[in-house]
């Protein structure tokens, strides 16, 4: 019998039912494949890989100049409510799905700007 608890460190296929209460933190499409690090009773976190976070205020609040705006990458998690996912796909036998092992696909999320080209 398959169990949640069975798709930790796993890569799934994620379907969600809206997109749009994500789209601020880069998820820009209804079906991803990322790797789940928990869950609990109210959703499931899933790796956000190159979560990109602006900096474009200084210290005291003031914005900052266009060329003096930075941006850097973290590796973050990103959490779902169960009531916004459609369907979880797990791929308990399929090789590059478990985790340490590599894998040559894209893992993660693509902006809509990505979703266009």
């Amino acid at each position: 019998m398959m169990k949640i608890e069975n798709t930790v460190n796993d890569v799934v296929l994620v379907v969600l039912n809206d997109v749009t209460p994500f789209e601020r933190v880069g998820i820009g499409i209804d079906q991803f494949y990322a790797r789940v690090v928990g869950y609990d009773e109210f959703g499931i976190w899933l790796e956000h890989p190159n979560f990109e976070v602006v900096m474009s205020e200084d210290e005291m609040g003031q914005p900052l100049p266009p060329d003096k705006v930075t941006r850097e990458q973290y590796n973050a998690s990103v959490y779902i409510p169960w009531r916004n996912v459609a369907s979880l796909v797990h791929f308990p036998n399929r090789d590059g799905f478990d985790f340490p092992s590599p894998f040559d696909r894209n893992v993660g999320f693509r902006t809509e700007e990505e979703s266009k080209d």
